[in-house]
């Protein structure tokens, strides 16, 4: 019996793309993987079409029916079920992500034989939609995700394929930290010197669907907002996310990025902006974030 895969992945309300997501999971060729579904109370379709899929492929798919709560709650749950099911390696995905044909395979003559302990796989974001913000976000997207094989440790890309074991050892999601906390196992294992690469040579889909700059922006307000709680619960929490802010990242300065920045001026002149609107909202957002902790420590200390 071949080492067994858990691919899991939270979801709400995604019924637009969360059939490719499962049908290119059930696709793999890889001859011991399961699927493991957290669905985070979703109000539309996204259960039914799941169960649909669900009923042709066996035991291979779980569905976990949580109550609609934060992400970061139904992504433990999925990899506490993976964990029960004794699962050998995870894959951690998103909904709105497709995996190449014949990934876990790929995947699995990488990391045998081994030390490397974690793969970050590159993705490839994409869209079916032509407004400007989405043509924007998708070549941001590909822009971050062009980094080379090697993982520096300023990286903002977390790991997705793991040794259930090395995994374990980071401690995991912490879904209390609700903002950024999905690369936090990544940076945690890194720091103890964990070795993690980039799988070039596979690479998965992500949909980026249709990003409207209001829409995006009051979302990312959202998690700016309850950032105060990762950068308080992680050692030097602070500095690691000043390291990756947006203008920071190294992978903006590699000379082929520079390259596409000069072909494409107008989706760069879009990143650049939509960049300098999310560095003020995440000051904004940092800073009343922790005023508001602030005030509750001292209303605590009065009622002491």
């Amino acid at each position: 019996m071949k080492p067994k895969v858990s691919i899991v992945f939270s979801t709400y309300n995604n019924s637009e793309c969360i059939e490719k997501c499962l049908e290119s999971c059930l696709k793999q060729s890889y001859a011991n993987v399961d699927v493991i579904i957290a669905d985070d109370g979703s109000t539309d379709d996204t259960t039914l079409r799941i169960h649909r899929l669900a009923q042709q492929a066996d035991k291979r798919v779980r569905v976990l029916q949580l109550s609609h709560g934060e992400r970061g709650i139904a992504r433990v749950a999925a990899v506490q079920e993976a964990k029960q099911e004794a699962a050998d390696y995870i894959l951690i995905i998103d909904s709105d992500m497709i995996l190449e044909e014949g990934m876990i395979d790929h995947l699995m003559d990488a990391v045998m034989n081994t030390e490397v302990g974690a793969y970050i796989i590159p993705e490839e974001a994409f869209t079916t939609y032509r407004n400007f913000f989405s043509k924007v976000k998708v070549f941001e997207r590909n822009i971050i995700n062009n980094a080379g094989e090697d993982v520096g440790k300023r990286s903002i890309e977390a790991a997705r394929f793991w040794k259930m074991s090395e995994y374990i050892s980071t401690g995991g999601f912490n879904a209390g930290q609700i903002s950024f906390e999905e690369i936090q196992p990544t940076l945690r294992y890194l720091e103890k010197g964990g070795k993690v690469k980039r799988a070039v040579h596979t690479r998965l889909y992500h949909d980026e669907k249709k990003v409207l700059l209001r829409e995006l922006l009051a979302k990312k307000a959202y998690y700016f907002t309850a950032m105060d709680r990762t950068l308080s619960s992680e050692s030097g929490g602070f500095r690691k996310a000043l390291e990756r802010w947006y203008f920071f990242r190294p992978v903006l300065y590699r000379k082929d990025n520079i390259k596409r920045y000069m072909r494409h001026p107008l989706l760069f002149t879009g990143m650049i902006f939509m960049y300098g609107c999310l560095s003020f909202l995440g000051i904004y957002g940092i800073v009343k974030g922790r005023i508001a902790r602030s005030n509750r420590f001292v209303q605590t200390e009065k009622i002491k």
